[in-house]
Order: structure tokens, then sequence, then C-alpha cells
């Protein structure tokens, strides 16, 4: 079992057991099986461009094959930012206490991209803050179920169902009201060396 999800506010601490939410524990689900002329289960496989090697279900997972042919294994790969610099990788936040930020504006949920929905199963220091979700109040803190080079934010929420953990990364939206067009800022000054006004 996963480690619990542990915040703080004010020095308050707040655990809740996670588990992730899954469309096929909510819907069921259903599977499609190929079968060949004899009725046994196919397995599904890709031929690389040489034809010389076929890969199986998994393999590609281990790591990739450069323009050169050359294998590299996932192990020996590293992050890199904009600027081509190492970027670290990010720890798990769960069992680590994470601040809590809020309530803030429950609109903040709608600029996330969803990675993933967790059920929050509240301990009993997290009661307090149980009732304030319940109540509408919305927090959030940083959030990574397992180490990874970026750091997701998990918003808190609460309703008549539970309590629940909203995780994605945050995108700038822009708004236009109903009725109106959307007509995106001209920067005058990187065009400026566009335009040719003789030609007009």
């Amino acid at each position: 079992m996963a480690k619990p999800l542990v915040v703080k506010q004010t020095e308050v601490m707040s655990s809740f057991d996670i588990t992730l939410l899954e469309r096929s524990k909510i819907y069921g689900s259903r599977k499609r099986v190929s079968l060949d002329a004899q009725g046994r289960d196919c397995a599904r496989a890709a031929l690389t461009i040489d034809g010389a090697s076929l890969l199986g279900s998994g393999m590609t997972g281990q790591g990739y094959f450069t323009d050169a042919g050359n294998w590299v294994s996932r192990s020996s790969m590293v992050g890199i930012d904009v600027n081509g610099k190492v970027v670290e990788p990010k720890a798990s936040t769960l069992g680590i206490a994470q601040d809590l930020e809020g309530p803030v504006d429950v609109a903040q949920v709608l600029d996330l991209v969803i990675q993933s929905v967790y059920y929050l199963e509240p301990q009993p220091d997290a009661s307090a803050l149980v009732e304030r979700l319940k109540a509408g109040e919305v927090f959030r803190c940083v959030f990574n179920f397992s180490a990874g080079h970026e750091l997701e934010t998990a918003y808190l929420v609460g309703n008549t169902e539970g309590i629940f953990a909203i995780v994605g990364q945050h995108v700038e939206a822009s708004w236009v009201e109903e009725g109106q067009s959307y007509v995106p800022a001209l920067d005058v000054e990187d065009n400026a060396d566009e335009l040719d006004f003789e030609a007009l």
C-alpha cells in the first residue's frame, strides 16, 4: 500500500490514505482479445524499420534506440531543461508533510490539466480539515506520487461522496466571454521588421 498523503497548515498535520480512481474500477471494463485461426491469443509486437528485430510488449519501456542504432537504457537517461541543464529528479511527496495552501478559489482548479484523481481516506488527525472540505473549501499542495522530473499540484476537494485529490499541471488559459471573438494581441515590436509599409 502507498504511503499516506500528509499535509500541514499552521503546524497542524492531516493524513489521508490514497487510492487512485480509475475508470475501470468505477464503470468496469471490457477487453478485446485477438485470436489466430487456431483460436490462440495473439500478442502485439512491432517490427523495427530494418526488419531485423521484433519488439514485444514492454521491450521499448526498457530504453530507446538512437537514430544511429545505438541502444540507450532508461536508467542512463537524464532530464534536460530548455537551457540544456540537467534537471534533478523530484522525490515522491507521499509520507512527507507538504504545506497546505488555502482555502483557495475553486476556479483555480479550471486551470489544471488533470493527470489523475485520488480518493482520500481520512485518518483520525484529519477530522478538522475534512469538515472544511465537506463545507466546500478547497485547498492545494505540491504532489508527486512517485519520483519524477516535475512536481504536480493537488487540489483537495470534498462532497457528499468523500474527499478527493485532483492532481495535474497548471496551464495559462485565456477566457473569452460568450458572444465575443478571441483576437490575440499583436506585438508590434516583434513584428515591426516583417511589415513592409511601402508595399501597401
